[in-house]
């Protein structure tokens, strides 16, 4: 047999080869449960779109060789337009763990082109709904019986569906308007695989960066995030954030209903509001600054002056009023400091902020952000820390495209190679860079420095963001890291007999002037 006849074999070996595989891949990405979940082989499903991805951006570098530069601009944006669309179908359909990292590029990542965008935004609020057959079959096995032994009506079209759960708009049988979040049967299962897919990556990726303690990391993903199967936890997370900011004519969380609330139904007040993108179409520039100041209040309030903070920051979690009051969703994902841990942090910061060079490079090991013994770059490490803290170091300050777009070259891997990601700042940089691409998007201006000083140091004069947005808020509110001590308000709160347990988080009725949640 002459070396062609060969090659001729050999090609088409491989060629069967893969093309059997492709045949796998799809048999097996094409096994889902009822709820639609891909249920078998996800990090591999996972692995083949990324591997499509790769080819495909080759592809198009070989089709630029010969294309003009209008098309060559036209073959990028093509190519991330499919891709984007791709993603979108593919974990819409997977929920889980990689559907929340595909919430996150949604709205973070300026580089893609809007038509990019409309597809990942998709997964925000709108992923492909189980059937309301199955919807129903979770509610009556959680709370016993008929349906309509607890609702006196429950919209077959869901309002929301998202990575864990979708949400449908209901009554009470006394008449209430409430929503219910009805998890998705066999999450738990696509989660668990999910992250056993992580731990072999990281495990490989700890064979090449040996500046990551990847089995830390991997533990303090898992437990966030097993944490939201469990809509209890969920319930009792939101009556606490919801006390936390009781009176607050701007900040809004909904109150839970207990009694039909389980470990896989959660069920809230109906607020009516505006969604995210809405908004910023509908709103004025005061509007917008006020809604933006809302939210820098409740997320760093909540972080610095109560310990506790939201790690889900994407637009679907918020709505919006036209006053510029925001409601809060979803507290699955909540993370809490100790006093002592925050206290670093603050100091962190503080050194920061008043370029302190020696002190900053002393908190870097002492937050465990270099693992100890392993050498590391002082100068790469302040950039990185320093581009974090920019928008609040004295002067005025824009949340800008540009702004953000140095952000993607800060958290480069050539960037934070010597970096390591204690468990206390894993989800740190995603809420910053969460909030960042919605302040830019909200267009946010001003002078952040001093609103951020009230958390650093102990000023009587400094306010909150909405204080220096022109917005009167109860004198609490306004001082609060002067009105409590870091973590007493929810120490008090779990220590009293207001939040016992779960089933009891209840209140006895609404609350007035806190409207009953809706995106329209």
């Amino acid at each position: 047999m002459s070396a062609w006849s060969w090659l001729a074999v050999v090609v088409a070996i491989l060629v069967a080869a893969y093309l059997a595989f492709r045949l796998w891949v799809w048999r097996t990405s094409r096994r889902r449960n009822d709820a639609g979940i891909v249920t078998e082989g996800r990090g591999l499903v996972l692995g083949t779109f990324v591997g499509r991805r790769v080819l495909r951006r080759a592809w198009m570098r070989v089709r630029m060789l010969v294309a003009s530069r209008e098309r060559r601009k036209q073959l990028d944006e093509q190519t991330r337009i499919q891709s984007a669309a791709e993603a979108a179908k593919l974990l819409g359909g997977m929920k889980g763990v990689f559907m929340k990292l595909g919430q996150i590029v949604s709205f973070a990542h300026d580089a893609l082109p809007d038509a990019a965008k409309v597809h990942l935004q998709a997964l925000q609020k709108d992923a492909p709904p189980m059937a309301f057959d199955l919807a129903r079959q979770v509610i009556e096995e959680e709370l016993g019986g008929d349906l309509g032994k607890h609702f006196k009506h429950v919209d077959e079209n869901p309002l929301a569906a998202a990575s864990i759960g979708q949400v449908h708009r209901a009554r009470l049988r006394d008449g209430t308007d409430v929503v219910i979040k009805v998890q998705y049967p066999g999450v738990d299962a696509a989660i668990e695989g999910d992250l056993a897919a992580l731990g072999k990556m990281t495990g490989m990726a700890a064979m090449f960066n040996r500046s990551v303690d990847f089995p830390t990391v991997l533990a303090e993903l898992r437990a966030r995030v097993v944490e939201e199967l469990d809509y209890r936890r969920e319930a009792r997370n939101q009556a606490l954030f919801r006390r936390l900011w009781d009176g607050h004519p701007m900040i809004r969380v909904p109150r839970v209903h207990a009694a039909q609330t389980t470990k896989r139904v959660l069920t809230s007040e109906f607020v009516r509001g505006f969604g995210f993108y809405d908004f910023i179409e509908a709103a004025d520039a005061r509007e917008k600054l006020v809604a933006s100041a809302t939210i820098s209040d409740f997320v760093f309030d909540s972080m610095f002056c109560h310990l506790v903070y939201n790690g889900d920051p994407h637009p679907g979690n918020y709505l919006f009023h036209e006053d510029g009051a925001v409601t809060f969703l979803d507290f699955g994902c909540v993370k809490r400091f100790s006093p002592a841990a925050m206290a670093d942090l603050k100091r962190f910061f503080r050194a920061i902020l008043e370029e302190d060079r020696a002190t900053h490079d002393e908190y870097v090991v002492k937050l465990g952000l270099v693992l100890a013994g392993r050498d590391w770059d002082h100068d790469r490490m302040w950039e990185h820390w320093r581009y974090h803290l920019e928008p609040y170091w004295s002067g005025d300050f824009a949340f800008t495209p540009e702004y953000l777009a140095r952000g993607r070259v800060v958290m480069s891997p050539e960037n934070t190679r010597d970096m390591n990601l204690p468990p206390d700042l894993l989800f740190f940089t995603r809420i910053t860079f969460g909030l960042n691409a919605i302040s830019q998007k909200l267009g946010s201006a001003g002078n952040f420095n001093k609103a951020a000083r009230r958390h650093f140091y102990v000023h009587a004069d400094a306010t909150s963001a909405l204080g220096l947005a022109g917005v009167v808020v109860p004198e609490h509110f306004r001082h609060l890291p002067q009105a409590v001590r870091p973590g007493q308000a929810v120490a008090e709160l779990e220590a009293s007999d207001q939040l016992p347990s779960w089933d009891a988080i209840a209140e006895p009725a609404a609350e007035p002037g806190i409207a009953a949640a809706e995106s329209v």
